[in-house]
């Protein structure tokens, strides 16, 4: 079985470094042709998909126990499935232009090709992304077909010839499963490759040293590592589950060791790592879709995400910080590897900088990427000790091809998803039906949205969920005068805080495997953390001026002091602690106090707001002042 995962894991490696050398040439502008570059780009995914697919086939143990006819099944269609992706796409990219000039009038072999083609990657997303997202594709594509059939006004529509559909589907080079590949090839390709390199350099261990540094310093400060390590890590990798796999093996045990209960340890790693679907310059994959979507500058939504991104953060400290508070949990005990941090930080800092500059300059996030390879790669060469082996490097590049093929065929998959909401007008029917039916008030529509996000996340992975719902209700919500970028944005959160909300919470369940804690149990800390950031969505949409950076004005930081506020205090009542345990009826009165500083964020009233300032005053002076008194008590 060794032998195999070397035979296989070489073939990824050789087949990653080919289309390395070839979007490298593409980002310097020798490839001219954009149909047959995105075609070719989906080929290469196909191929890089097949083999990771065929890897795991033969090398993960979860076929052993099944019988020898059982297993050869299996295998034999997973060989066909991968063959017919591979043949189907590799026909696509040499009929490009051809498939261009002549659509939807394509030949009875072109659509059957297509139709193999569509059924193949619908099994392959299936295999790498669920059941669930598999399905929802399934339905979209049987929807798009056959939607005519349906008799409801609101779900109808008009008779599409099928070759008009499969154009919208699979061969249409510019739409369906090439739509958002245009930017997992333009945008994201050489950020992947980055964020594996940091790994292979050994960038996170510095992290994790400095993360231990600052646990050395305050109460509670075993889960200082997981939140700097898991937050600056998950800045460039963008996947919240990938990120709490990596970092929590050994961010989790630190906290257990130091008295946090495993499920707040697992929550707080959970937590941590799910900011990097939110924190630039990544964003996880929806900052390309909104992009794309807006026809904005990617940089333009990577700088919208500075200020809610460091309110997401402070959140989740100041709740963690209260949290240890409550239980008295000591400063952490550990010697920090200083010449670690010396020897391999700098080459994390530098090149990330200089990917965030030529991203601020308007460079391509590709370019800004490669740029970074370079840098990290020259001063990896200089860390003394710490400098990468060889195997290393081959094992983070190999990881990077492998992220890359996945998130590159959840691009794919969940182009035709958003053909049929646009081609067929079902996201404008949903909207005018949900005019008719709801009541005119931004607060409950906003709610609705919310729910619907984190609902639609249980079972589906982040991008997908916030597709759906952007589709289906941004037009609904520009009617109450919400701007596209903000509505976007909003959607985007909460689909985000799905991966730390029952009954999936994947980003939970996660952590909770490596705690050895119960999921429940994780699901409702983390949902006390993430309840700290819950305002951050509202108040962008209510205060636009929070999405203003790098604009810094004086009500800007009044609002960013004002959430801060309010994130100490809801923090207070959800763990009973403000400068001292609180009994039930103060944790009512700090409540209300909380309920009137959401009030007053939302409309920025200068009354409401002076009145949650005196108020939330008047609370952290009392309670600070009879603090004494109560442990004396005691």
């Amino acid at each position: 079985m060794l032998r195999q995962k070397k035979f296989w894991d070489f073939l990824i490696l050789l087949g990653g470094a080919i289309l390395t050398l070839y979007v490298t040439f593409a980002l310097f502008g020798f490839v001219r042709s954009s149909t047959q570059h995105y075609a070719f780009f989906v080929f290469s995914i196909m191929v890089l998909t097949g083999l990771v697919t065929m890897r795991d086939v033969y090398t993960k143990p979860y076929l052993e126990g099944t019988s020898s006819f059982w297993r050869l099944f299996l295998k034999t269609c997973t060989w066909l499935v991968c063959l017919i992706a591979i043949t189907g796409s590799l026909y696509i990219f040499l009929e490009a232009k051809r498939l261009e000039v002549e659509a939807p009038f394509f030949s009875d072999q072109d659509f059957y090709i297509g139709l193999l083609f569509t059924i193949s990657v619908v099994i392959l997303t299936r295999i790498h992304w669920g059941w669930v997202l598999a399905a929802l594709l399934t339905f979209g594509i049987v929807y798009f077909f056959y939607g005519h059939l349906l008799t409801n006004p609101l779900f109808t529509h008009p008779y599409l010839d099928p070759k008009f559909v499969m154009n919208y589907i699979g061969l249409g080079t510019t739409q369906g499963f090439f739509w958002f590949a245009q930017s997992a090839v333009d945008d994201i390709y050489y950020l992947i490759i980055y964020a594996s390199l940091l790994f292979g350099i050994g960038s996170v261990k510095a992290i994790l040293e400095a993360g231990k540094a600052m646990g050395n310093r305050v109460a509670g400060g075993a889960a200082g590592p997981a939140i700097i390590g898991s937050g600056l890590t998950s800045m460039v990798m963008g996947v919240a589950v990938s990120n709490v796999v990596l970092t929590g093996r050994f961010t989790i045990p630190m906290m257990k060791k130091y008295g946090y209960s495993p499920s707040m340890a697992a929550a707080i790693e959970a937590a941590a790592s799910t900011s990097g679907q939110i924190m630039p310059p990544v964003l996880g994959l929806a900052a390309f879709i909104i992009a794309s979507f807006l026809s904005m500058k990617y940089i333009d939504i990577v700088m919208a995400s500075v200020y809610p991104a460091i309110l997401y953060m402070t959140g989740i400290t100041l709740a963690v910080v209260v949290y240890a508070l409550s239980k008295n949990l000591p400063r952490l005990k550990e010697v920090v590897d200083s010449a670690v941090i010396y020897r391999t930080l700098p080459a994390f800092v530098v090149s990330f900088i200089a990917v965030c500059a030529l991203l601020i300059n308007s460079y391509s996030p590709s370019y800004a990427g490669f740029v970074g390879c370079c840098i990290a790669l020259l001063m990896c060469l200089f860390q003394g000790a710490d400098k990468p082996k060889l195997f290393e490097l081959r094992q983070a590049f190999l990881e990077g091809f492998e992220m890359l093929a996945i998130l590159s065929l959840l691009l794919i998959a969940i182009g035709p998803l958003g053909q049929v909401f646009l081609t067929t007008n079902l996201s404008g029917r949903i909207g005018i039906f949900l005019i008719s039916v709801l009541p005119e008030s931004k607060f409950i529509l906003l709610v609705g949205t919310a729910a619907l996000c984190i609902i639609l996340g249980m079972g589906l992975p982040t991008p997908v969920a916030y597709l759906i719902v952007a589709l289906a209700l941004v037009p609904f919500m520009q009617e109450f005068g919400v701007s596209g970028l903000v509505a976007h944005f909003f959607i985007f959160y909460f689909a985000v805080y799905s991966a730390l909300t029952p009954p999936v919470a994947v980003a939970a369940l996660a952590g909770a495997k490596i705690a050895d804690a119960p999921f429940w149990d994780t699901c409702v800390q983390s949902l006390k953390l993430a309840c700290t950031t819950f305002i951050i969505p509202f108040a962008f949409v209510y205060r636009p001026e929070l999405m203003s950076f790098p604009s810094v004005e004086l009500t800007t930081l009044i609002l960013i002091t004002e959430i801060m506020i309010f994130q100490i205090i809801i923090s207070s009542v959800l763990f009973g602690y403000l400068f001292r345990k609180l009994g039930r009826v103060e944790r009512i009165f700090v409540l209300i106090v909380s309920i009137v500083g959401f009030v007053s964020i939302l409309s920025g009233s200068m009354i409401l707001t002076s009145s949650s300032l005196v108020l939330s005053m008047i609370c952290f002076s009392w309670f600070f002042s009879t603090r004494r008194k109560i442990l004396l008590n005691y």
